[in-house]
């Protein structure tokens, strides 16, 4: 016989079971989800850059 749960969600930084509806557990987690969206975002943004940048570079040593 399966054991039913009460409905229920995972925080989305931890993932410990929390209430459903609830994205996070506590403020805690939520700050710390914050900082590594902020961080994963300036990481691809340099990485677009210097994709950017070496493609210019390229095309410029191409031409001239």
């Amino acid at each position: 016989m399966a054991l039913r749960l009460p409905e229920h969600s995972h925080c989305a930084y931890c993932g410990d079971p929390v209430r459903f509806g609830e994205e996070f557990c506590n403020e805690e987690c939520r700050e710390n989800k914050r900082i590594e969206d902020r961080r994963t975002s300036i990481r691809d943004l340099a990485f677009y850059a210097t994709v950017a940048i070496a493609l210019v570079f390229i095309v410029y040593r191409y031409i001239l």
